[in-house]
Protein backbone atom coordinates (compact mmCIF):
# COMPACT_ATOMS: atom_id res chain seq x y z
CA UNK A 1 0.00 0.00 0.00
CA UNK A 2 1.79 2.87 -1.39
CA UNK A 3 1.45 5.98 2.05
CA UNK A 4 0.15 9.08 0.64
CA UNK A 5 -0.96 10.56 4.30
CA UNK A 6 1.05 13.61 3.96
CA UNK A 7 3.00 14.67 7.18
CA UNK A 8 4.27 18.39 7.19
CA UNK A 9 5.33 19.41 10.77
CA UNK A 10 6.42 23.17 12.08
CA UNK A 11 8.50 22.58 14.67
CA UNK A 12 8.00 24.33 17.87
CA UNK A 13 11.01 26.04 19.58
CA UNK A 14 10.46 24.36 22.93
CA UNK A 15 9.26 20.72 23.42
CA UNK A 16 8.23 18.07 26.34
CA UNK A 17 10.50 15.69 26.76
CA UNK A 18 8.72 11.92 26.53
CA UNK A 19 7.45 10.34 30.03
CA UNK A 20 5.82 7.03 30.52
CA UNK A 21 3.05 6.19 31.58
CA UNK A 22 3.31 3.16 33.70
CA UNK A 23 -0.54 2.69 34.89
CA UNK A 24 -2.63 0.02 35.11
CA UNK A 25 0.31 -2.63 34.46
CA UNK A 26 0.02 -6.17 35.70
CA UNK A 27 2.69 -8.71 35.99
CA UNK A 28 2.11 -11.16 33.20
CA UNK A 29 3.89 -14.92 34.08
CA UNK A 30 6.42 -14.18 31.99
CA UNK A 31 7.98 -11.86 34.66
CA UNK A 32 7.34 -8.84 32.36
CA UNK A 33 4.81 -6.00 32.41
CA UNK A 34 1.20 -6.07 30.21
CA UNK A 35 -1.15 -3.79 29.02
CA UNK A 36 -3.21 -6.68 27.01
CA UNK A 37 -4.90 -9.61 27.59
CA UNK A 38 -3.12 -11.62 24.63
CA UNK A 39 0.38 -13.19 25.07
CA UNK A 40 3.19 -12.41 23.29
CA UNK A 41 4.88 -15.08 21.26
CA UNK A 42 8.54 -13.61 22.32
CA UNK A 43 9.73 -12.67 25.43
CA UNK A 44 12.11 -10.10 24.26
CA UNK A 45 12.78 -8.63 20.38
CA UNK A 46 15.79 -7.53 18.30
CA UNK A 47 14.33 -5.50 15.81
CA UNK A 48 12.93 -1.93 15.95
CA UNK A 49 9.25 -0.97 15.95
CA UNK A 50 7.20 2.08 14.87
CA UNK A 51 4.66 3.60 12.39
CA UNK A 52 3.42 6.27 10.65
CA UNK A 53 2.87 8.77 13.01
CA UNK A 54 -0.84 10.23 11.70
CA UNK A 55 -2.15 12.93 14.23
CA UNK A 56 -6.26 12.28 15.24
CA UNK A 57 -9.04 14.74 13.55
CA UNK A 58 -7.62 14.65 10.33
CA UNK A 59 -8.43 16.95 8.17
CA UNK A 60 -9.51 19.09 11.48
CA UNK A 61 -6.03 18.39 13.27
CA UNK A 62 -4.79 21.21 15.41
CA UNK A 63 -0.97 22.12 15.94
CA UNK A 64 -1.01 20.55 19.55
CA UNK A 65 -2.55 17.33 18.05
CA UNK A 66 0.74 17.39 15.48
CA UNK A 67 3.16 18.09 18.26
CA UNK A 68 0.97 14.90 20.86
CA UNK A 69 1.59 12.83 17.70
CA UNK A 70 5.18 12.90 17.59
CA UNK A 71 5.54 12.48 21.41
CA UNK A 72 3.33 9.66 21.57
CA UNK A 73 4.96 7.67 18.57
CA UNK A 74 8.45 8.35 20.61
CA UNK A 75 6.46 6.46 23.36
CA UNK A 76 5.32 3.38 21.16
CA UNK A 77 8.70 3.08 19.35
CA UNK A 78 12.51 3.68 18.12
CA UNK A 79 11.36 4.21 14.54
CA UNK A 80 8.97 5.84 11.83
CA UNK A 81 7.82 6.24 8.66
CA UNK A 82 8.32 9.86 7.12
CA UNK A 83 5.92 10.51 4.67
CA UNK A 84 5.66 14.31 2.73
CA UNK A 85 4.00 15.27 -0.17
CA UNK A 86 6.71 15.76 -2.53
CA UNK A 87 8.01 11.93 -2.69
CA UNK A 88 10.49 12.47 -5.50
CA UNK A 89 12.44 15.46 -6.92
CA UNK A 90 11.89 18.16 -4.66
CA UNK A 91 12.20 16.01 -1.38
CA UNK A 92 15.06 17.70 -0.23
CA UNK A 93 13.94 20.70 0.18
CA UNK A 94 10.63 20.42 1.38
CA UNK A 95 11.86 18.10 3.99
CA UNK A 96 14.20 20.96 4.86
CA UNK A 97 11.38 23.45 4.95
CA UNK A 98 9.16 21.17 7.44
CA UNK A 99 11.80 19.61 9.59
CA UNK A 100 9.79 16.56 9.80
CA UNK A 101 13.22 15.09 10.63
CA UNK A 102 13.84 17.25 13.57
CA UNK A 103 10.50 16.68 14.99
CA UNK A 104 11.29 12.98 14.86
CA UNK A 105 14.10 12.90 16.58
CA UNK A 106 12.94 15.35 18.86
CA UNK A 107 11.16 12.43 20.53
CA UNK A 108 13.34 10.07 20.30
CA UNK A 109 12.59 8.70 16.24
CA UNK A 110 14.48 7.78 13.79
CA UNK A 111 13.13 9.06 10.33
CA UNK A 112 12.87 6.11 7.70
CA UNK A 113 13.13 8.41 4.47
CA UNK A 114 12.04 7.27 1.13
CA UNK A 115 12.98 8.87 -1.77
CA UNK A 116 10.31 8.10 -4.98
CA UNK A 117 10.88 7.71 -8.88
CA UNK A 118 7.27 7.28 -9.57
CA UNK A 119 3.64 8.68 -8.90
CA UNK A 120 -0.13 7.63 -9.52
CA UNK A 121 -1.26 10.52 -11.81
CA UNK A 122 -4.93 11.30 -13.56
CA UNK A 123 -4.09 11.42 -17.58
CA UNK A 124 -6.78 12.96 -19.37
CA UNK A 125 -8.64 10.39 -21.58
CA UNK A 126 -6.77 7.40 -20.01
CA UNK A 127 -7.54 7.64 -15.98
CA UNK A 128 -5.19 7.20 -13.26
CA UNK A 129 -1.46 5.86 -14.71
CA UNK A 130 2.04 5.03 -13.13
CA UNK A 131 4.50 7.14 -14.16
CA UNK A 132 8.12 8.11 -13.57
CA UNK A 133 7.45 11.43 -11.42
CA UNK A 134 9.70 14.32 -13.43
CA UNK A 135 9.98 17.89 -12.83
CA UNK A 136 8.45 19.88 -15.21
CA UNK A 137 10.43 20.53 -18.53
CA UNK A 138 11.90 16.82 -17.76
CA UNK A 139 11.18 14.14 -19.86
CA UNK A 140 9.53 11.43 -17.98
CA UNK A 141 11.94 8.27 -18.32
CA UNK A 142 13.64 6.14 -16.85
CA UNK A 143 16.68 6.44 -19.22
CA UNK A 144 16.62 10.03 -19.57
CA UNK A 145 20.02 11.53 -18.72
CA UNK A 146 18.93 14.44 -17.14
CA UNK A 147 15.93 12.84 -14.60
CA UNK A 148 18.70 10.41 -13.83
CA UNK A 149 21.02 13.47 -12.59
CA UNK A 150 18.92 15.54 -10.74
CA UNK A 151 17.29 12.03 -9.18
CA UNK A 152 20.99 10.76 -8.15
CA UNK A 153 21.56 14.22 -7.02
CA UNK A 154 18.46 14.51 -4.97
CA UNK A 155 18.84 11.30 -3.07
CA UNK A 156 23.10 12.05 -2.61
CA UNK A 157 21.54 16.08 -1.00
CA UNK A 158 19.26 14.06 1.25
CA UNK A 159 21.93 11.73 2.37
CA UNK A 160 24.67 14.78 2.95
CA UNK A 161 21.84 16.84 4.84
CA UNK A 162 20.38 14.10 7.48
CA UNK A 163 22.08 11.48 7.63
CA UNK A 164 19.51 8.88 7.90
CA UNK A 165 20.06 5.50 9.58
CA UNK A 166 17.39 4.45 7.00
CA UNK A 167 16.67 5.22 3.07
CA UNK A 168 14.86 3.41 1.27
CA UNK A 169 15.04 4.23 -2.78
CA UNK A 170 11.17 3.50 -3.73
CA UNK A 171 8.46 2.55 -2.23
CA UNK A 172 6.40 -0.96 -3.61
CA UNK A 173 8.50 -0.68 -6.47
CA UNK A 174 7.51 -4.24 -7.87
CA UNK A 175 3.79 -2.48 -8.85
CA UNK A 176 5.52 -0.31 -10.74
CA UNK A 177 8.30 -3.10 -12.82
CA UNK A 178 5.06 -5.25 -12.99
CA UNK A 179 3.29 -2.54 -15.42
CA UNK A 180 6.77 -0.74 -16.98
CA UNK A 181 8.82 -3.95 -16.98
CA UNK A 182 10.99 -2.60 -19.72
CA UNK A 183 12.16 -0.12 -17.33
CA UNK A 184 13.51 -2.27 -14.43
CA UNK A 185 17.17 -2.27 -16.28
CA UNK A 186 17.30 1.38 -15.89
CA UNK A 187 16.44 1.45 -12.48
CA UNK A 188 18.67 -1.13 -11.70
CA UNK A 189 21.99 1.36 -12.83
CA UNK A 190 19.76 3.75 -11.60
CA UNK A 191 19.95 2.43 -8.01
CA UNK A 192 23.31 1.28 -8.62
CA UNK A 193 24.22 5.11 -9.29
CA UNK A 194 22.17 6.63 -5.98
CA UNK A 195 23.42 3.89 -3.67
CA UNK A 196 27.34 5.04 -4.49
CA UNK A 197 26.45 8.74 -3.92
CA UNK A 198 24.77 8.06 -0.95
CA UNK A 199 27.80 6.01 0.49
CA UNK A 200 29.78 9.09 -0.16
CA UNK A 201 28.21 11.17 1.92
CA UNK A 202 26.48 8.92 4.82
CA UNK A 203 28.41 5.62 4.57
CA UNK A 204 26.75 4.05 7.63
CA UNK A 205 23.03 5.27 5.95
CA UNK A 206 21.55 1.57 5.11
CA UNK A 207 20.14 2.00 1.34
CA UNK A 208 17.01 -0.03 0.62
CA UNK A 209 13.86 -1.05 -1.63
CA UNK A 210 10.60 -1.60 -0.84
CA UNK A 211 8.35 -4.54 -2.17
CA UNK A 212 4.59 -5.39 -1.58
CA UNK A 213 4.70 -8.17 -0.18
CA UNK A 214 0.99 -8.85 -1.55
CA UNK A 215 1.49 -7.93 -5.05
CA UNK A 216 4.97 -10.02 -5.02
CA UNK A 217 3.26 -13.19 -4.02
CA UNK A 218 0.11 -12.22 -6.33
CA UNK A 219 1.76 -11.63 -8.95
CA UNK A 220 5.33 -14.46 -8.87
CA UNK A 221 7.78 -11.75 -8.13
CA UNK A 222 9.94 -13.20 -6.46
CA UNK A 223 12.98 -13.09 -8.83
CA UNK A 224 13.15 -9.43 -7.79
CA UNK A 225 15.37 -10.36 -4.69
CA UNK A 226 17.81 -11.83 -6.74
CA UNK A 227 18.02 -8.75 -9.13
CA UNK A 228 18.84 -6.50 -6.02
CA UNK A 229 20.29 -8.60 -3.59
CA UNK A 230 23.58 -7.79 -4.38
CA UNK A 231 22.49 -4.28 -4.52
CA UNK A 232 20.72 -3.36 -0.99
CA UNK A 233 21.98 -3.43 2.74
CA UNK A 234 18.26 -4.75 3.13
CA UNK A 235 14.96 -5.48 2.04
CA UNK A 236 11.59 -3.88 2.73
CA UNK A 237 8.27 -5.40 2.82
CA UNK A 238 4.82 -4.06 3.39
CA UNK A 239 2.62 -6.99 4.36
CA UNK A 240 -1.08 -7.10 4.64
CA UNK A 241 -2.45 -10.05 4.72
CA UNK A 242 -6.22 -10.10 5.18
CA UNK A 243 -6.04 -9.80 1.37
CA UNK A 244 -4.88 -13.27 1.15
CA UNK A 245 -6.70 -15.17 4.57
CA UNK A 246 -10.07 -14.21 6.07
CA UNK A 247 -8.65 -14.13 9.48
CA UNK A 248 -5.09 -14.09 10.94
CA UNK A 249 -5.89 -17.64 11.94
CA UNK A 250 -5.08 -19.28 8.25
CA UNK A 251 -2.56 -17.60 7.73
CA UNK A 252 0.29 -20.01 6.42
CA UNK A 253 2.59 -21.15 8.18
CA UNK A 254 5.20 -20.33 6.08
CA UNK A 255 4.22 -17.14 4.98
CA UNK A 256 7.02 -15.08 6.10
CA UNK A 257 9.06 -17.78 6.59
CA UNK A 258 9.87 -18.35 2.64
CA UNK A 259 11.87 -15.05 2.63
CA UNK A 260 14.43 -17.10 3.28
CA UNK A 261 14.94 -19.06 0.17
CA UNK A 262 15.43 -15.60 -2.00
CA UNK A 263 17.63 -13.52 0.76
CA UNK A 264 19.40 -13.43 4.20
CA UNK A 265 19.38 -9.87 4.20
CA UNK A 266 17.50 -7.69 6.83
CA UNK A 267 14.50 -7.26 6.54
CA UNK A 268 12.25 -4.10 7.37
CA UNK A 269 8.65 -4.66 7.79
CA UNK A 270 7.95 -0.86 6.81
CA UNK A 271 4.03 -1.64 6.69
CA UNK A 272 2.37 -4.19 8.87
CA UNK A 273 -1.44 -4.04 9.74
CA UNK A 274 -4.76 -5.78 9.71
CA UNK A 275 -7.90 -3.76 9.39
CA UNK A 276 -10.51 -3.34 12.20
CA UNK A 277 -13.53 -3.64 9.72
CA UNK A 278 -14.67 -6.94 10.92
CA UNK A 279 -13.99 -6.16 14.77
CA UNK A 280 -10.71 -4.87 16.51
CA UNK A 281 -9.81 -8.50 17.80
CA UNK A 282 -8.86 -9.11 14.64
CA UNK A 283 -6.08 -6.63 14.41
CA UNK A 284 -4.19 -7.89 18.22
CA UNK A 285 -4.96 -11.33 16.85
CA UNK A 286 -3.26 -10.65 14.01
CA UNK A 287 0.17 -8.95 15.17
CA UNK A 288 0.38 -11.73 17.59
CA UNK A 289 0.35 -14.16 14.54
CA UNK A 290 2.82 -12.08 12.76
CA UNK A 291 5.24 -12.54 15.39
CA UNK A 292 5.01 -16.09 15.89
CA UNK A 293 5.41 -16.66 11.86
CA UNK A 294 8.26 -14.06 11.89
CA UNK A 295 10.52 -16.03 14.74
CA UNK A 296 13.13 -17.49 12.17
CA UNK A 297 13.38 -14.37 10.33
CA UNK A 298 16.10 -11.21 10.15
CA UNK A 299 13.56 -8.59 11.13
CA UNK A 300 14.99 -5.23 11.12
CA UNK A 301 12.18 -3.31 12.14
CA UNK A 302 8.20 -3.89 12.08
CA UNK A 303 6.36 -0.61 11.72
CA UNK A 304 2.29 -0.54 11.82
CA UNK A 305 0.87 1.37 9.78
CA UNK A 306 -1.02 4.19 11.04
CA UNK A 307 -0.71 5.19 14.56
CA UNK A 308 -4.67 7.52 14.19
CA UNK A 309 -7.25 6.24 11.87
CA UNK A 310 -7.37 8.24 8.74
CA UNK A 311 -10.10 9.57 6.25
CA UNK A 312 -9.03 9.04 2.49
CA UNK A 313 -10.48 11.72 0.23
CA UNK A 314 -10.06 12.81 -3.41
CA UNK A 315 -7.40 10.05 -5.44
CA UNK A 316 -6.35 9.11 -2.25
CA UNK A 317 -9.94 7.13 -1.80
CA UNK A 318 -9.85 5.34 -5.20
CA UNK A 319 -6.44 3.98 -4.39
CA UNK A 320 -6.99 2.80 -0.95
CA UNK A 321 -8.92 -0.75 -0.27
CA UNK A 322 -12.08 -0.55 1.86
CA UNK A 323 -11.28 -0.86 5.37
CA UNK A 324 -7.31 0.12 5.19
CA UNK A 325 -8.12 3.80 6.90
CA UNK A 326 -8.86 1.19 9.89
CA UNK A 327 -5.27 -0.39 9.84
CA UNK A 328 -4.50 2.06 12.94
CA UNK A 329 -3.52 2.17 16.69
CA UNK A 330 -6.12 4.19 17.84
CA UNK A 331 -9.57 5.66 16.38
CA UNK A 332 -9.40 8.80 14.79
CA UNK A 333 -10.68 10.40 18.09
CA UNK A 334 -7.95 9.83 19.57
CA UNK A 335 -9.17 6.67 21.60
CA UNK A 336 -7.40 3.11 22.04
CA UNK A 337 -8.15 0.11 20.00
CA UNK A 338 -7.55 -3.31 21.48
CA UNK A 339 -4.19 -3.67 19.32
CA UNK A 340 -2.70 -0.40 21.11
CA UNK A 341 -2.94 -2.25 24.26
CA UNK A 342 -0.73 -5.43 22.87
CA UNK A 343 1.76 -2.92 20.81
CA UNK A 344 2.49 -1.30 24.56
CA UNK A 345 3.26 -5.10 25.83
CA UNK A 346 5.67 -5.22 22.51
CA UNK A 347 7.64 -2.10 23.08
CA UNK A 348 8.21 -2.86 26.37
CA UNK A 349 10.04 -6.35 25.83
CA UNK A 350 13.53 -5.96 26.24
CA UNK A 351 15.52 -4.98 23.06
CA UNK A 352 18.33 -6.64 22.27
CA UNK A 353 19.61 -4.06 20.00
CA UNK A 354 21.84 -1.43 19.85
CA UNK A 355 22.81 1.36 17.29
CA UNK A 356 26.83 0.12 16.98
CA UNK A 357 29.22 1.59 14.67
CA UNK A 358 29.08 4.88 13.72
CA UNK A 359 26.60 7.85 15.05
CA UNK A 360 23.85 8.30 12.38
CA UNK A 361 22.84 11.91 12.54
CA UNK A 362 24.48 12.61 15.92
CA UNK A 363 27.68 13.50 17.22
CA UNK A 364 30.53 10.21 18.06
CA UNK A 365 31.59 11.33 22.22
CA UNK A 366 33.36 7.72 22.51
CA UNK A 367 33.39 3.96 21.52
CA UNK A 368 30.04 3.78 23.85
CA UNK A 369 28.16 6.29 23.03
CA UNK A 370 26.52 9.03 20.74
CA UNK A 371 25.63 12.21 22.08
CA UNK A 372 23.53 15.86 20.98
CA UNK A 373 23.59 19.00 22.94
CA UNK A 374 20.23 20.72 21.61
CA UNK A 375 20.88 25.02 22.88
CA UNK A 376 17.09 25.75 22.28
CA UNK A 377 15.94 22.59 24.66
CA UNK A 378 18.48 22.55 27.09
CA UNK A 379 18.84 18.69 27.00
CA UNK A 380 21.27 15.84 26.12
CA UNK A 381 20.16 13.10 24.38
CA UNK A 382 22.53 9.99 23.70
CA UNK A 383 22.55 6.15 22.52
CA UNK A 384 24.30 3.81 23.74
CA UNK A 385 26.82 2.10 20.81
CA UNK A 386 28.54 -0.87 22.72
CA UNK A 387 27.27 -4.04 22.36
CA UNK A 388 26.56 -4.41 26.48
CA UNK A 389 24.44 -1.05 26.10
CA UNK A 390 24.16 0.82 29.19
CA UNK A 391 25.92 -1.64 31.58
CA UNK A 392 29.12 -0.91 29.61
CA UNK A 393 28.71 2.73 30.00
CA UNK A 394 31.40 4.26 32.59
CA UNK A 395 30.41 7.45 31.72
CA UNK A 396 32.54 10.57 33.31
CA UNK A 397 31.69 13.69 33.14
CA UNK A 398 30.55 16.36 30.94
CA UNK A 399 32.98 19.19 29.05
CA UNK A 400 32.00 21.71 27.56
CA UNK A 401 28.37 21.87 26.25
CA UNK A 402 27.30 23.92 23.86
CA UNK A 403 25.83 24.45 20.91
CA UNK A 404 27.68 23.48 17.95
CA UNK A 405 30.40 21.65 20.71
CA UNK A 406 30.62 17.94 21.26
CA UNK A 407 30.69 16.72 24.55
CA UNK A 408 33.21 15.08 26.02
CA UNK A 409 33.92 12.50 28.35
CA UNK A 410 36.83 12.01 30.99
CA UNK A 411 36.95 11.09 34.70
CA UNK A 412 34.79 9.08 37.17
CA UNK A 413 30.66 8.26 36.54
CA UNK A 414 28.86 11.61 37.32
CA UNK A 415 31.63 13.94 38.11
CA UNK A 416 30.51 17.22 36.48
CA UNK A 417 28.16 15.97 34.68
CA UNK A 418 25.03 18.59 34.76
CA UNK A 419 21.80 17.59 36.54
CA UNK A 420 19.92 17.16 33.67
CA UNK A 421 21.80 14.54 32.56
CA UNK A 422 22.17 12.94 35.60
CA UNK A 423 18.47 12.54 36.04
CA UNK A 424 17.95 11.38 32.87
CA UNK A 425 20.39 8.42 33.33
CA UNK A 426 19.33 7.25 37.11
CA UNK A 427 15.48 7.88 36.02
CA UNK A 428 15.12 6.27 32.27
CA UNK A 429 15.44 2.79 31.11
CA UNK A 430 18.11 1.44 28.64
CA UNK A 431 15.33 1.14 26.21
CA UNK A 432 13.95 4.52 26.29
CA UNK A 433 17.96 6.37 25.94
CA UNK A 434 17.84 7.00 22.34
CA UNK A 435 19.73 9.81 20.75
CA UNK A 436 17.06 12.10 19.58
CA UNK A 437 17.92 15.70 18.38
CA UNK A 438 19.16 17.07 15.39
CA UNK A 439 22.55 18.99 17.14
CA UNK A 440 21.67 22.16 15.06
Amino acid sequence: MAALVILTVAVVGVVLVSMWSRQGQQESNQGHKTHSNYTLPISERNFYIGMVPTPKSVPETSFDDLVNTYKEAGELGEVAMAWVSRGGIGEYEELKQNRVVTAMRTYGLEPILTLGFATIKEVPGEGLRYLIDAPEGVNGSMYDPEFRRLWVNEAKSIAEEFRPRYFSLGNEINDYFYLNPDDLQGYLTLFDEAYRAIKEVSPDTMVFVVFSYTHLIDNNQWDLFGRFNDRVDMFGLTTYPQKHFDTPAEIDQDYYSRLNRYTQKPIAFTEIGWPSTNGEAEQAEFLVRFLELTKGVNVEMVNWLFLHEVQFTGRSAGIFETGSSTIALKRSDGTRKEVYYLWLDLKELTLRRNMSGSCIGWRPVSDLTCMVWSAPLNRLSYWPRGPSGLAAFEGNGVGSAQSGVDVVFSGRPFVNTPAILRSAIQSTSRAELRGALDGG
